[in-house]
């Protein structure tokens, strides 16, 4: 049997170049388009590297750990190592004055639609790079390169994976290159591209081993190869806690292959037969215990667990105790952030990213189970033999074992921690997309790929972080407020872009701002909307421009047209005109009025069958559908509630006042409960055909001047002028463009009563 062919034939090799050329070039464009430290816990890995730089040590976490390395001082050193030595000659003394985080950050929630920057980005970190600026930049370029690496290895196991159809390695290596999550974690400063690209290599080596022609135990080569797995898997083990799962699974391997080799033998457990099993094993495993057993020791010593994640587990607030299933309920999340979660798990693209990324894994499933007639369950003498596809699929569980153990301590639903499971992963992608006939399948999923990641670089990640733009002049849109809002700014304008919207939706609206000169200290601002009886529906308390652009680095005189979304409380009352205001938050500010929203139900309130004939009709647009009295006695001082409920059949344009009188027919009223519809919360003029308005009114007898007896109750509607709109009853005008409601008897006796 001669070994299989691992190298790119002439045909394959353009194509590889130009698959990895286009994964440099997306890369880079990632790390230079995400602004620094939009990643996850990317500013503590640097920061991590900094301190091995500057102090030639290695960091500890101690009870009051530093809060700029965070967690990351307990991970394994390799990577931070590495970044050392890379920017141990550019000065990065100033990093910590200068990086500038963003106090009102949202961290982690995808459907916020402000502050999505966990850090203010400034001139400071602009071309030509400079200082820790260029020390992170270089940094991503070193996680880009492992990137690159970490391709390498998958299309060298596809190769090994397929050895007579190169155009399979290819493609899987094609559709990881593309992968929009790939592109974003390797244009980062992050520990978790160096064992992504270890756990590659690893699993490299070990299909190597497997497809061996002659056999671990026999081939001149094994000492070399074992040797070699061994030093990877320490490193890997120096990297990350994934690299105690590689140890024990290449052990594994190694045990698997020797069963293999004895299986159905007529041997007993001898000298000879075991001596070639521990041999292996110690050149495997002796490497990999001379390179990390010191950070186990050490990790014992300062924490009590070799692998130190109970700091990660104290830091994050501690062991959550989660079960296997509420685990599970995390994997929708797990599930997209395997393709397309950008910033701190707070920047998500379009459904349709998904849907190709979803439809690509589709048809790979279909695909390998439309072929599954032609599978056959492996008999127990090709178990005991190097069975790739099962070896790759206890891979897989053993590194998503690791991520639910970790999952039920602590938050951790992040798909890169499935990265070092790529070839896994990409053998399985592959093998299902090849078994359908159509030549195309080779293309395709590339090219799909490949366009989901571009537009996640410029539609998705590029919008997020974009400044809002300068203007000389307010748009005639606007409307004017020349408002002085203190600390030199003025409130030039604004303009409410969302016109009507349901609880739980966003509003947009866009502020322009005006600063004399630039602030001594970044004024911060509150924007607040409120509903029926000032009640809070919604608050924004941020910087400008969306977290992004504080006043501090404003050029003077420019207006800053800062445009953004907040949502309404979901328990709103509704229906409202809300009011928005805006104020700067300093002591003794106040705020103004920037405009207002229509907040109307979900779905709207539907009549009674008694109620589907309107009682009266006023004007052409409004119709009373129902009126009732809280009670139909009442005594001098007490207080009636009159429910109503209203209909429009179009838009009344204008505001319009309830008029509520107790009176004799034609005579001046003797009590009034006048006001306009929902106490003025929902005026007329906003009202629009279909809705209807349940509303309610106050109505207090008078304490004195009011004899025993039956008085009637009468409704109708006035404007600013108090001219009252025509109401007809029946189709006939009424009498005053007044509808009798009811009778209310006054009576002394009820009162002693």
């Amino acid at each position: 049997m001669n070994s299989p062919a691992v190298s790119p034939s002439r045909h394959e090799r353009p194509f590889l170049i130009l698959i990895l050329a286009l994964y440099l070039l997306v890369t880079l464009a990632y790390g230079v388009i995400n602004p620094l430290f939009e990643a996850p816990d990317e500013h503590w890995h640097f920061f991590t590297a900094v301190y091995i730089a500057e102090t030639g040590k290695l960091p500890q976490v101690a009870p009051d750990y530093d809060t700029w390395l965070s967690q990351e001082a307990a991970q394994p050193p390799l990577y931070y190592l590495l970044s050392a030595l890379l920017i141990a000659p550019i000065d990065s003394s100033a990093a910590r004055d200068t990086v500038w985080l963003n106090p009102f950050a949202s961290i982690g929630d995808a459907d916020d639609l402000t502050n999505l920057n966990r850090a203010i980005h400034g001139p400071w970190e602009a071309w030509p790079w400079q200082g820790y600026a260029l020390a992170a930049h270089v940094l991503r370029i070193f996680s880009t390169l492992l990137g690159l690496g970490t391709l390498l290895f998958i299309y060298g196991s596809g190769r090994l994976l397929w050895p007579d159809d190169g155009r399979k390695a290819l493609l899987g290596t094609a559709v990881i290159a593309f992968l929009p999550q790939f592109n974003f974690l390797h244009a980062s400063i992050s520990n978790d591209t160096l064992i992504t690209c270890l756990s590659a290599a690893a699993i490299w080596q070990i299909l190597r081993l497997v497809r061996e022609p002659d056999g671990i135990f026999r081939s001149p080569s094994t000492v070399q190869r074992l040797l070699l797995l061994g030093i990877t898997i320490g490193l890997a083990a120096l990297s990350k806690t994934a690299g105690l799962l590689l140890l024990v699974y290449a052990v594994g391997v190694v045990g698997w292959l020797w069963l293999g080799q004895q299986a159905f033998k007529d041997w007993k457990p001898s000298r000879a037969t075991l001596q070639p099993l521990f041999v292996n094993l110690l050149i495997l495993v002796l490497p990999a215990l001379l390179i990390a057993s010191w950070l186990w020791w050490r990790n014992w010593n300062l924490y009590g667990d070799i692998t130190a994640a109970n700091q990660f587990i104290r830091i994050a607030g501690g062991d959550r105790h989660y079960t296997f299933w509420q685990v599970l309920g995390e994997s929708d999340g797990l599930w997209k952030s395997f393709f397309a979660i950008f910033g701190w798990f707070n920047v998500r693209p379009p459904a349709w990213v998904f849907w190709i990324w979803n439809g690509i894994v589709l048809a790979a499933l279909i695909g390998a189970l439309k072929n599954a007639r032609r599978l056959h369950l492996p008999s127990l003498s090709s178990l005991l033999s190097p069975h790739i596809p099962l070896l790759l699929v206890i891979w897989l569980l053993l590194v998503y074992a690791g991520l639910v153990t970790f999952m039920m301590q602590t938050e951790a639903a992040q798909g890169r921690l499935l990265f070092p499971a790529l070839i896994p992963l990409m053998a399985a992608l592959v093998y299902g997309l090849t078994r359908w006939s159509w030549r195309g399948v080779y293309a395709l999923p590339p090219l799909l790929a490949l366009a989901t990641t571009v537009y996640c670089l410029v539609g998705v990640v590029r919008p997020a972080y974009a400044l809002p733009p300068l203007l000389d002049a307010l748009p005639a849109t606007a409307q004017r407020l020349d408002a002085e809002m203190g600390q030199g700014l003025t409130l030039v304008g604004a303009a409410v872009e969302t016109e009507t919207a349901v609880p739980g939706a966003p509003v947009t609206l866009t502020l322009y701002w005006q600063a004399a000169a630039q602030p001594a200290i970044p004024p911060e601002f509150k924007l607040e909307i409120f509903g029926r009886d000032m009640a809070l529906g919604g608050e924004l308390h941020s910087y400008h421009g969306r977290g992004l652009y504080p006043a501090t680095l404003w050029p003077p005189q420019q207006i800053v047209a800062d445009r953004f979304s907040l949502y309404l409380d979901a328990a709103m009352e509704t229906p409202v005109l809300a009011q928005i205001f805006v104020r700067l938050v300093a002591e003794g500010a106040s705020g103004v009025r920037v405009g207002a929203v229509k907040v109307t139900p979900t779905a709207w309130t539907e009549p009674s069958e008694t109620a589907v004939t309107p009682l009266a009709q006023l004007g052409d647009s409004i119709q009373l559908l129902a009126a009732q009295l809280s009670a139909d006695t009442a005594s001098p001082g007490d207080t009636i509630f009159i429910d109503v409920t209203w209909r429009a059949t179009g838009a009344p344009g204008a505001d319009f006042t309830t008029l509520i009188h107790l009176a004799a027919a034609g005579q001046p009223p003797l009590a009034q409960a006048d006001s306009p519809p929902l106490g003025g919360s929902y005026p007329t003029r906003v009202w629009a055909a279909g809705e209807v308005i349940v509303d309610r009114y106050t109505l207090v007898v008078p304490p004195d001047g009011l004899r025993n007896g039956r008085y009637p109750i009468w409704l109708g509607m006035y404007d600013s002028n108090l001219a009252r709109l025509p109401l007809s009853s029946d189709g006939q005008r009424q009498p005053n463009d007044v509808f009798q409601i009811g009778w209310l008897t006054i009576s002394q006796t009820h009162q002693n009563e």
